[in-house]
């Protein structure tokens, strides 16, 4: 019988069995099991010391990148739910899904912060912004 596992454990088990092989690309950088296991981790244990509690949601508004995927992993890890968000979506309807889905945490890039900013006081779930760090894109350390 095939042992089941669930969404977040999938990476931590991909990483115990090869921990340095290439888990994602994207241009000339890459990431190894290992490196995405400890990202989801340490996203997963921030979203918790945020407060978020278990089946609330975590809406991912980026474009295609590492943390795009560090957070769709983290946030079941954390045990919220992931709500994508497409890139291209108007703010109005950013809010819109943020307002539907009463979502509590967004995460997402500075420039995007930027075209939600008269939206975003439209969402009165919305507890907490994450936003990637503007020179590097990554995510920023949360409080563990």
């Amino acid at each position: 019988m095939t042992e089941s596992i669930l969404l977040p454990q999938l990476i931590a088990v991909s990483a115990e069995r090869r921990p340095q092989a290439l888990a994602l690309t994207m241009g000339g950088d890459s990431m190894s099991y290992a490196q995405l296991a400890d990202a989801v981790t340490r996203f997963s244990g921030g979203l918790v010391s945020l407060g978020l509690c278990r089946g609330e949601r975590v809406a991912i508004y980026l474009e295609k990148r590492f943390e795009t995927v560090i957070a769709s992993f983290g946030a079941p890890a954390a045990g919220g739910v992931f709500v994508p968000v497409n890139p291209l979506l108007k703010p109005e309807q950013v809010a819109f899904i943020l307002q539907d889905c009463n979502v509590r945490v967004l995460l997402t890039s500075p420039d995007r912060l930027a075209l939600l900013r008269d939206t975003l006081a439209h969402c009165p779930d919305l507890r907490q912004v994450v936003v990637t760090e503007p020179a590097t894109g990554r995510l920023p350390d949360l409080p563990a």
